[in-house]
């Protein structure tokens, strides 16, 4: 009997010092989640001050200069037509433009030119958006007055694929030259490359890359129809090679473009556009032939 008792008695023991250490276990549980949680919640106030100094700097950044000519009233582009003239692509281009269909690739595709007056009438609505890039309208007559840029809609169709690929074609437009910098893929610094981008329609596969090798690589597609007016950007280390948008794939698709801009630097988010080497903000410089 006395052998049992201590076995019980022991047992007892064994239970409450089990309670105890679960209690413990509970307590200190309970400790390091609360100190997790305050931790977790410290380095989140941090990164978000981090995040806003950031952007902060890359709004004060200085503002290089455009890469590109011609990119705010797409002067050589449809220059023999009147705006809202849709223009087979093949036709439109005007240096420092160039347009062209790669490897056998064949379709059918124009781009039609337009002021901001005619964006409605396009289905081209501006969004809250793009009101950052065209800002508040103001009459029917002025529309947005001050914001005088252009727009390229375009309305692309690849039906045949490259010879080396029957399944891919490749029509590339808005091309302007290969400057070498000091070489192809070099440099350790940032270049960014910005665009205002709005999908009307898309069917098939097909993809429109507005900006491509020389600068970082954007693209718009299927998932992009029906947004309205998106700002894309994108930055990549020193300069490729060609600047060379394309649309590549096989299909259909609508999308206008406005306002490109290749530079050095990352502004983050903020909207950026300025004008070709050596030429003002405020102006449109001249074509590459003409000396920028």
């Amino acid at each position: 009997m006395a052998l049992e008792q201590d076995i019980g008695r022991l047992i007892d023991s064994t239970d409450r010092l089990t309670e105890t250490v679960d209690g413990k276990i509970s307590q200190i549980t309970t400790t390091l989640n609360q100190k997790s949680q305050e931790i977790d919640s410290k380095l989140s106030a941090k990164e978000q001050a981090v995040d806003a100094k950031i952007a902060s700097f890359q709004k004060a950044l200085p503002l290089a200069p455009n890469n590109l000519s011609d990119t705010k009233l797409f002067s050589k582009i449809n220059a023999d037509h009147p705006e809202g003239t849709a223009v087979d692509v093949m036709q439109s281009h005007g240096a420092p433009w160039s347009c062209f269909y790669y490897n056998g690739s064949q379709g059918n595709s124009t781009v039609t030119k337009l002021t901001n007056k005619m964006l409605a009438d396009y289905g081209l609505s501006p969004n809250a958006g793009f009101h950052r890039a065209l800002g508040d309208f103001r009459s029917d007559s002025e529309t947005y007055y001050g914001s005088d840029f252009r727009v390229l809609l375009f309305d692309v169709e690849i039906t045949q694929g490259m010879a080396t690929d029957e399944n891919y074609g490749r029509l590339y437009l808005l091309n302007q030259g290969c400057p070498t910098f000091t070489g192809w893929g070099r440099g350790e610094f940032l270049t960014q490359a910005s665009c205002w981008v709005n999908v009307l329609e898309h069917s098939g596969r097909l993809t429109f890359h507005p900006s491509s090798n020389r600068s970082a690589n954007i693209t718009a597609g299927a998932n992009d129809a029906g947004k309205g007016w998106q700002y894309k950007h994108a930055v990549r280390q020193g300069w490729g090679g060609c600047h060379q948008p394309f649309f590549g794939g096989i299909g259909k698709m609508k999308v206008a473009v406005a306002l490109p801009y290749v530079g050095t630097g990352d502004h983050g988010d903020n909207f950026i556009w300025a004008d070709s080497v050596g030429h003002p903000y405020s102006h449109t410089g001249p074509a590459n032939e003409e000396g920028a």
